[in-house]
């Protein structure tokens, strides 16, 4: 599925039910909540999280799709400048941040999962 079909699907879905400007704003913050706690789930309480964790991210995309339609934001266009920033800045963060991201992932994630 492409953006801009997304966003379509979702304003089409939402049509009569959209939130507030500031209450869009909220769920957003509330699934992105939803999304910490199935990580802590997983990584601090040892609990399978993966189906959990999945279905949150699926309600942040909806509802930062839908922060996009309240905000008047066209979401293919903050995906491709964000894109372009990432890629702009991606080469500095390697060389600053490249070796310590590689030893906190080895520390913390453990080895490598072999597919």
């Amino acid at each position: 599925m492409d953006l801009p079909a997304l966003q379509a699907q979702v304003r089409a879905l939402l049509a009569g039910l959209e939130h507030p400007r500031l209450g869009v704003a909220l769920a957003l913050g509330e699934e992105c909540g939803e999304i910490l706690r199935c990580v802590l789930d997983q990584e601090v309480y040892g609990k399978e999280a993966g189906a959990a964790l999945a279905a949150e991210v699926g309600d942040a995309l909806v509802a930062l799709v839908e922060l996009c339609e309240r905000f008047g934001l066209d979401l293919d266009a903050c995906a491709r400048a964000a894109l372009a920033k990432v890629e702009r800045l991606a080469p500095a963060w390697r060389a600053d941040l490249g070796p310590r991201l590689a030893r906190l992932r080895a520390r913390l994630d453990g080895p490598p999962s072999v597919s």
